[in-house]
């Protein structure tokens, strides 16, 4: 096989995978993980359902590199444990990251409230991703610690929780929230608070 040959394969291959994973986030966020079947995504995709087991061994893993990938790509920049940054900016980009995601992916946002209601979703994350939400709780953790927060693990779940309910309702509503308004009070808030306890 001519050099130019693989160059054209291992584009067709990375072209192939990237409309999976789109076709899947698009239908496991408006149908559901469990409701949506391999067929379901092929169709989507435009691709045979045998070149989705090429790249994907099962329905779980085309999850797990949704999660992994995309929201390691969008969410978790703050959490590198040699960033330089003060933990207030850390914080910040967490934030703005968060807000971001909300503003310019509303569809990787729903498809995590969907997963949310998902028991197959579930019992996967137990098996198998449960590592990546404590590595992002504990990155949290190490931020609030620096903040000043006297509880860092109730304050990361807390944290955790309000963006959960930022997402239902700006993706619900989006016209209503002032979002920017929102995320620097919400910011300011929290960073007064844990000034004032150190």
């Amino acid at each position: 096989m001519s050099p130019r040959s693989k160059q054209l394969s291992r584009q067709m291959k990375a072209e192939s995978r990237s409309a999976i994973i789109t076709a899947a986030v698009e239908l496991f966020a408006r149908k559901g993980f469990s409701a949506t079947t391999t067929e379901q995504i092929a169709k989507k995709a435009k691709v045979s359902k045998g070149l989705i087991f090429a790249h994907f061994p099962t329905k779980q893993d085309i999850l797990l590199t949704i999660i992994i990938e995309e929201f390691d790509r969008v969410l978790w920049t703050f959490q590198d444990k040699k960033d330089s940054r003060s933990p207030q900016e850390r914080f910040i980009s967490l934030v703005d990251g968060w807000m971001d995601l909300l503003k310019n992916n509303p569809l990787m946002v729903r498809l995590t409230l969907q997963l949310n209601l998902d028991d197959e979703y579930r019992k996967l994350m137990k098996r198998k991703g449960k590592q990546y939400i404590e590595i992002y709780l504990e990155r949290m953790r190490d931020i609030l610690v620096q903040l000043g927060s006297k509880n860092p693990d109730l304050d990361a779940y807390l944290i955790s929780f309000i963006f959960d309910g930022f997402a239902s309702n700006y993706t619900v509503a989006p016209d209503i929230f002032p979002i920017d308004a929102i995320k620097d009070h919400f910011v300011n808030i929290m960073l007064t608070r844990w000034k004032r306890r150190r």
